[in-house]
């Protein structure tokens, strides 16, 4: 079994104090925004004009396949 490679020190001086898990959510936060200001509407929108679409198109294609085969 191996164990997981050393990346120095754990504990010393030189160790630097854990942010807090309010700190960190703040970074994310900052970083990332919320759910709510990501762009989703366009993109949902879109995505449903290609579903719609393309259920359109086969059921197209699969009125002229019926119809040829007469």
């Amino acid at each position: 079994m191996t164990s997981a490679p050393d990346d120095g020190p754990r504990d010393g001086p030189e160790k630097a104090p854990r942010p807090s898990r309010e700190e960190l959510d703040r970074q994310v936060r900052d970083h990332y925004g919320t759910w709510r200001d990501q762009p989703r509407g366009l993109a949902c929108a879109v995505v449903a004009a290609f579903l719609v679409l393309t259920t359109a198109a086969f059921a197209v294609a699969a009125v002229v396949l019926v119809l040829a085969a007469r």
